[in-house]
C-alpha cells in the first residue's frame, strides 16, 4: 500500500497544480494509537479504492473514444437531402405532377424518419460522453477528498506527538510591527505547527465533491432521457 500511495499523491498534486499541502512528516506519526493506526489504514485503503474507480472510468472513456464516429456528419447529409426533397415536393405541387409528387413525399417521410433517429442517436452518444466526463470529475474530486481526509487525520496525530515531545517555545511578545506582520501573514497563534491548512483544504475538497456530485446527477438524468428517446426509435 505504501508503494502505491505516493504515486497517487504525485499524480493528484500535478492535476491540482500543486495546491495540495505537502504530506505530514512520518516521524511525527511514530506514536500512533491503535485507533489512529486503524483510521489511517482505512483512509489509505479508501484512497486506493477511489483511485481504482477513477481508473475504471478512464478505461471506459478510452473504449468509447475507439467507437466509430460520423453520426454528426450523417446528420448534416440527411439535413441537406431533406432540404432538397422539400424543394422537390414544393416544385411538383406547383406544376401539379402527381406521380413525382407522391414519390418525393414518400422519400421525404423516410428521410425525416432517418434524420430523427440519427439525431436521437447523436444525443445519446453525446449524453453518454458527458456522463463519463462528469463521473471522472466526481471520482477525481472523491479521490482528492480522501487524500485530504488522510492528511487532516495525520496532522492531528502529529500535533499530539509534537505537543508531547517538543519543548515549548518561549512566548513571543508582540509589538506593533510583529502584530502587523502576523496579521498580514495571517499567522494564527493557535496554529503553532501550521496544520490548520489541512482542515481548510479538506473543507475545499468537500465543497468540490459536492459540486461534482450535483453535476453528475444532472448528467445521469440527461443520459437516461437521451437513452429512452433513442430506444424508442429502434
Amino acid at each position: 500500500m505504501k508503494q502505491i500511495l505516493p504515486v497517487i499523491f504525485l499524480s493528484l498534486m500535478i492535476a491540482a497544480c500543486s495546491t495540495m499541502p505537502k504530506e505530514i512528516d512520518e516521524k511525527y506519526l511514530a506514536e500512533k494509537t491503535d485507533s489512529d493506526t486503524k483510521s489511517v489504514y482505512a483512509l489509505e485503503q479508501k484512497i486506493i479504492d477511489k483511485n481504482k474507480e477513477k481508473q475504471s472510468v478512464e478505461s471506459r472513456m478510452k473504449e468509447q473514444s475507439k467507437l466509430p464516429a460520423g453520426t454528426e456528419e450523417e446528420i448534416k447529409l440527411l439535413e441537406k437531402e431533406n432540404g432538397i426533397l422539400k424543394d422537390q415536393v414544393y416544385y411538383y405541387e406547383k406544376i401539379k405532377d402527381a406521380v413525382n409528387l407522391e414519390t418525393k413525399k414518400s422519400q421525404l417521410i423516410e428521410n425525416e424518419s432517418a434524420l430523427s433517429k440519427k439525431r436521437d442517436l447523436f444525443q445519446y452518444q453525446q449524453s453518454e460522453k458527458n456522463l463519463n466526463e462528469a463521473e471522472l470529475d466526481l471520482r477525481n474530486a472523491e479521490l482528492a477528498q480522501a487524500i485530504a481526509e488522510l492528511n487532516s487525520k495525520k496532522s492531528k496525530i502529529a500535533k499530539v506527538y509534537r505537543d508531547k515531545n517538543e519543548p515549548a517555545k518561549p512566548e513571543e511578545k508582540e509589538n506593533f510591527f510583529t502584530a502587523l506582520l502576523n496579521k498580514i501573514n495571517k499567522k494564527d497563534p493557535d496554529d503553532i505547527y501550521g496544520y490548520k491548512k489541512y482542515d481548510e483544504y479538506l473543507v475545499t475538497k468537500k465543497q468540490e465533491t459536492s459540486k461534482a456530485e450535483s453535476k453528475h446527477k444532472e448528467a445521469v438524468i440527461k443520459f437516461q432521457e437521451a437513452k429512452l428517446n433513442f430506444e424508442k426509435t429502434k
